[in-house]
């Protein structure tokens, strides 16, 4: 198994994995890295905050802190989508060496360190970029720092081919506090690489993939796409999603829903917050080591993906609260990747429903609605705290 990832936008423009002599990238995408420019929202981080926020003005209140929030339109006069007109998606993030990450302590760069395989010792980065204050709207100078890690299967795993795990830390360098929600803007197709059977583009859709999201509720979205604040339960409804095709109950225009996940009482949980206290004693000396136990992780997966006709299954693990499931229901026609069938040229590109965006993040608007969702955070972080986000794919071989 190996990965592309890039600068711009700490995209990751491919996962690589060999099934029975055959190779496949499950992401979907174009073929050069340099047509991200007009591939928007593929593959990419999203921030400073992910989904659709009402713009106006927002005074956020935390721990005694208080600023005001300005989001911009770009989606619509009344909607800032995914961070504004030029999101973290959009910037330069730069690579750093493992021993200048600010965000790490001594002790998880040493565990980061000691991940690599014995093939590679390159299956590790870390990407850094400062929002000024005032970036898109948003309160405060926040500095963040991107961890993405590819595992080897632990010794004697025959069916697992590896993981790949982002991690996401931000800080304010000032006293005040910022909304911030992060996530990885990514569309996976399982069966995208094969290119028997099937006829036209048809064999590109993720309609016979099988789905399973371990949610208890969906948000309920008001006309213009943006949240309610509700929240209904799944039970019963084409929302609960337990192995069964993505086909089963597909909607006319397709999914593009926020799944609050069920609570997980028998498993320990990644904090979202570090305290910014207990994280510069760990900088100083003391033993602080969150990568280690995310790398070490036995959690049941929260969602799964996988594919009776690639075989292939991925498993996926994150301390958010939940995970928007988006079938690309609005498809950038433009460019498709080689291995997908496509030229790499221009007006050769995906259709609808050829993908499965699955971007783990906290309640939408989560900051203009906190009372909806009580049992998780409210997206605001203050400068007494580190922002801590997580995503984990396992992927298999289920055959």
């Amino acid at each position: 198994m190996n990965a592309q990832v890039l600068p711009h936008g700490v995209t990751i423009h491919r996962i690589i994995v060999q099934v029975e002599g055959k190779t496949h990238d499950i992401l979907i995408g174009p073929e050069n890295p340099e047509d991200y420019e007009t591939f928007k929202y593929t593959n990419t981080i999203i921030g400073r905050y992910a989904n659709r926020v009402r713009v106006g003005e927002h005074m956020v209140k935390k721990d005694g802190f208080e600023r005001l929030a300005m989001p911009i339109s770009n989606e619509s006069p009344e909607v800032s989508l995914h961070g504004g007109l030029l999101g973290f998606d959009f910037a330069v993030w730069q690579r750093l060496p493992l021993e200048n990450a600010r965000l790490f302590t001594p002790a998880e760069i040493r565990t980061i360190q000691n991940s690599s395989t014995s093939e590679s010792s390159n299956n590790t980065v870390i990407y850094a970029y400062t929002s000024e204050d005032g970036d898109q709207g948003y309160p405060g100078e926040l500095y963040l720092e991107t961890l993405v890690a590819l595992l080897p299967p632990a010794q004697g795993e025959k069916r697992r081919v590896g993981s790949i795990v982002i991690l996401y830390r931000a800080r304010l360098k000032n006293e005040g506090v910022t909304p911030i929600n992060l996530t990885q803007h990514w569309g996976f197709n399982l069966d995208a690489s094969l290119q028997e059977g099937g006829t036209g583009k048809d064999k590109l859709s993720v309609k016979n993939h099988r789905l399973n999201i371990k949610a208890s509720h969906t948000a309920e979205l008001l006309p213009n796409s943006l949240p309610s604040g509700k929240y209904f339960p799944v039970g019963g409804t084409a929302h609960e999603h337990n192995d069964k095709l993505i086909k089963e109950g597909y909607p006319n225009h397709g999914y593009d829903h926020y799944y609050l996940l069920a609570p997980r009482i028998c498993e320990k949980l990644v904090p979202h917050r570090i305290s910014a206290k207990d994280f510069d004693t760990a900088k100083a000396g003391e033993e602080l080591n969150i990568v280690k136990e995310i790398f070490e992780s036995t959690n049941e997966p929260v969602v799964q993906l996988k594919s009776e006709k690639s075989g292939l299954k991925v498993d996926f693990d994150s301390n958010q609260a939940g995970v928007m499931f988006y079938t690309n229901n609005h498809p950038n026609k433009q460019f498709r990747k080689k291995i997908h069938g496509g030229s790499g040229m221009k007006d050769d590109g995906y259709i609808n429903g050829s993908a499965a965006f699955l971007e783990f993040h906290e309640p939408l608007s989560a900051f203009l609605h906190p009372e909806a969702t009580p049992n998780s955070t409210d997206t605001l972080l203050t400068s007494n705290e580190i922002y801590n986000n997580f995503v984990r794919a396992d992927i298999f071989v289920d055959k």
